[in-house]
């Protein structure tokens, strides 16, 4: 049985070579995907007075930016049938992060909050 010659030119990173080069070209394409900007962290609180899941939203620092933030939170809160109550938000020149609260509709009513302020 005869063995077959290989080039060490030929597969220079061996079978990793086409999904790392997969990687690294569709690494710098998130930004082109709608929302692909944003980035979302969840939470869910255990303490028994608040029982509500909460998000932060990393954003760009622009009025879009900002709408596309609130829309997220408000798709999230409402997979809980839950309003997004904004709280904390802080920014840079370039960057801002947004917290929101999904709260019942009846207790942002009762509080005076509005949904997604």
């Amino acid at each position: 049985m005869k063995k077959q010659p290989t080039s060490r030119l030929a597969q220079p990173f061996g079978t990793f070579a086409f999904p790392l080069a997969a990687i690294l070209a569709l690494s710098g394409c998130a930004a082109l995907l709608p929302g692909g900007d944003i980035e979302v962290t969840s939470y869910r609180s255990s303490d028994g007075w608040l029982n509500a899941p909460y998000h932060t939203i990393a954003h760009p620092f622009s009025d879009d930016g900002a709408a596309r933030a609130q829309a997220r939170a408000v798709t999230l809160c409402s997979e809980e049938k839950r309003v997004a109550v904004r709280g904390e938000r802080a920014c840079s020149l370039e960057r801002c992060t947004t917290q929101y609260v999904c709260v019942d509709a009846e207790d942002a009513r009762a509080s005076g909050l509005d949904s997604g302020r």
